[in-house]
């Protein structure tokens, strides 16, 4: 199958569930080809949303990195103009959650920047939930039953990078079945 657009998949770990109040403390993102889709480039970052030691020591073990990596990351800011810088605009928005669109628009409005893509997204658990029903998966269509369903392996399940390459390793496969 290809598609009109290159695919960007991405994925965050956030300081809570609530995009109004809560924070990203790390971005990453793989983009796919549109014709292959093969991971043509990919981003990652931690974002600082303190000066506290105490908040920055929270996140990095949360995040399964150390305390420096943290402490050196970019402000919001800076983590969304290099985003937004690295990819442009012209590709398609890719993820397993609508969530994560909100948190990313909350994201450049904090870091003042537009956001300028399309608003057609590929939602990966509305595909998957149709994947479940036409090949006969009873269980709800998470990030985790896709996982275990395709025997993929995850090592950190708070990484963000990690876990934006096994869905786009998810939806290849529930399109090639397709």
């Amino acid at each position: 199958m290809k598609f009109i657009k290159d695919l960007l998949f991405f994925e965050i770990e956030t300081t809570g569930h609530d995009s109004d109040k809560d924070n990203i403390i790390q971005l990453s993102a793989v983009l796919l080809d549109k014709d292959n889709l093969l991971e043509k480039n990919n981003f990652n970052t931690y974002v600082r949303v303190s000066y506290l030691d105490s908040v920055i020591l929270q996140h990095s073990k949360l995040l399964h990195t150390d305390y420096e990596t943290i402490k050196k990351s970019p402000k919001v800011y800076d983590a969304i103009k290099k985003f937004k810088d690295k990819f442009g605009k012209d590709l398609l928005l890719a993820t397993h959650s609508v969530g994560n669109i909100l948190f990313l628009k909350n994201a450049f409005k904090k870091a003042v920047v537009p956001f300028e893509y399309d608003m057609h997204v590929i939602d990966l658990w509305t595909l998957g939930y149709i994947y479940t029903l036409n090949y006969g998966l009873k269980k709800m269509p998470t990030f985790n039953t896709f996982v275990d369903y395709f025997k993929l392996k995850q090592k950190y399940p708070q990484n963000a990078m990690e876990k934006v390459r096994l869905e786009a390793e998810i939806f290849r496969k529930i399109i090639k079945e397709a």
